[in-house]
């Protein structure tokens, strides 16, 4: 699956105005959520979703082909990965323990949804904890159109280099952006790989978007590296780099 989508920020001040802008947009009010996200990093060398035996057995031939499809990705190159939890206010913060359970810019990504033991399995496959966030969100969608606003709260550490086993009171945490601002993106999705018109259809799809939301909002050109969760490839026994001034002497 390909996805592709436009960018831009919104101020804190501006959330609800932004919201009642995409409710009338799409005819819907705006579906919030929280997400917890823990980032893991993958190994130097690539070596893909080899074990699997924490991965949860199902009949479904869609869930079995998703996981096919990342393992060859990930043999491929290493990436930073997401394992994503759904959490609730009045339940999963505190100190009580959480649950168990162009403008384009186009970036190849593979979401497999409802899996369990995905700690294991990134334990198993040599993906290393880094970080963890939890992620607010205001959702529109029209037809196949998705508009996410979206802001992450970054999670301290615990020192054991694992997730924490408890996290903060919801109204204890700020926002990690400290102008509070929130992340936009309209997003296109092209399910079938090898389709080359039907990703020109959705890059044609969100510039008419754009164009219908000119003069509310104001889409930017990131640097698309900012998207990129690849891992840095490790050269090992590489001769040393050439220094910045080099002295040339006449041994004439």
């Amino acid at each position: 699956m390909y996805e592709l989508f436009l960018t831009t920020l919104v101020d804190d001040d501006d959330i609800q105005a932004a919201c009642s802008v995409l409710g009338g947009l799409c005819a819907m009010p705006a579906w919030q959520s929280l997400h917890r996200v823990l980032y893991f990093k993958g190994p130097a060398k690539p070596g893909g979703i080899s074990k699997q035996n924490s991965i949860v057995k199902t009949p479904r031939k869609d869930i079995q082909m998703l996981w096919k499809d990342l393992h060859q990705q990930l043999s491929r190159q290493s990436y930073i990965l997401q394992a994503r939890y759904e959490v609730f206010k009045d339940k999963d913060f505190g100190p009580t323990a959480p649950e168990n359970r162009s403008s384009v810019t186009q970036r190849k990504k593979t979401e497999i949804w409802d899996q369990k033991n995905l700690l294991s399995v990134m334990r198993d496959n040599n993906y290393q904890f880094k970080s963890e966030a939890v992620e607010e969100t205001y959702q529109f969608f029209r037809d196949d159109v998705e508009f996410c606003l979206s802001r992450h709260y970054i999670l301290q550490m615990n020192g054991d280099n694992g997730p924490l086993t408890q996290t903060a009171p919801w109204d204890t945490m700020s926002p990690a952006d400290p102008g509070r601002r929130w992340m936009f993106l309209i997003k296109v999705h092209v399910h079938q790989d090898n389709k080359p018109d039907e990703i020109l259809k959705a890059h044609e799809q969100l510039a008419n978007i754009r164009r219908e939301l000119e003069g509310v909002f104001d889409f930017k050109m990131f640097d698309r590296r900012i998207h990129d969760t690849r891992v840095a490839v490790e050269m090992r026994n590489a001769p040393a780099p050439l220094p910045q001034v080099m002295t040339v002497t006449d041994q004439r």
